[in-house]
């Protein structure tokens, strides 16, 4: 057996466990592996291996046709823009962006929902934001407005078609909680127990 294929085994980096990892090491693990390896591989043909690193294929349902899937706009944008694909308003004076999407997303992920940097130029805003969408919700994702101002009126800032929010995926992972005894077992740091403006305005 190669020393590649042993690598992935002991470390048990099957096609499942790859496609849940998202990182850039990339480059560190190709170059590693390739200068491990009784085979010779060129660190092109060892980036090609490991290429589901840098991946992660989410599911994901629209409720018709024309419905816009998330794009990126440019190359190396963090977050893929969403559409509005209907509006509601609601009596309590929030206006609520269909998208039309339904996500299912991989095990130990988390979908984060932004605001855009274009939302600065409106008086709208997204009071949970950044907003969470966890794994197991597999309803339409809904981005829900306010007006800044005028919290007691209607007012519409996107319309349909617009881009009107950002999301990005992460791994999310599992707290476990080692309760210490005493304030004293957290150790000491230069902040401390130090507030709301304790390091200057």
């Amino acid at each position: 057996m190669l020393l590649l294929e042993k690598h992935l085994n002991v470390y048990k980096f099957n096609n499942h466990l790859i496609k849940q990892i998202m990182s850039k090491i990339l480059d560190v693990v190709a170059e590693a592996i390739a200068s491990a390896s009784i085979k010779e591989m060129s660190l092109e043909e060892v980036r090609e291996i490991l290429k589901p690193i840098d991946e992660c294929q989410v599911k994901i349902y629209r409720e018709s046709e024309d419905v816009k899937l998330p794009t990126y706009a440019k190359q190396g944008d963090a977050c893929m823009d969403v559409y509005v694909h209907s509006i509601e308003h609601k009596s309590d004076c929030r206006t609520v962006y269909h998208t039309g999407l339904h996500f299912k997303l991989p095990e130990d992920y988390e979908m984060e929902i932004r605001p855009r940097s274009s939302n600065t130029k409106t008086t709208a805003v997204m009071q949970n934001a950044p907003g969470t969408l966890d794994e197991g919700y597999t309803g339409e994702l809904l981005i829900v407005h306010r007006d800044l101002y005028t919290p007691d009126s209607m007012i519409k800032s996107y319309e349909v078609g617009d881009r009107v929010a950002q999301i990005i995926i992460r791994r999310r992972e599992k707290i476990i909680w080692k309760e210490v005894n005493s304030i004293e077992e957290l150790g000491e740091t230069e902040r401390g127990a130090g507030g709301f403006g304790s390091t200057g305005k």
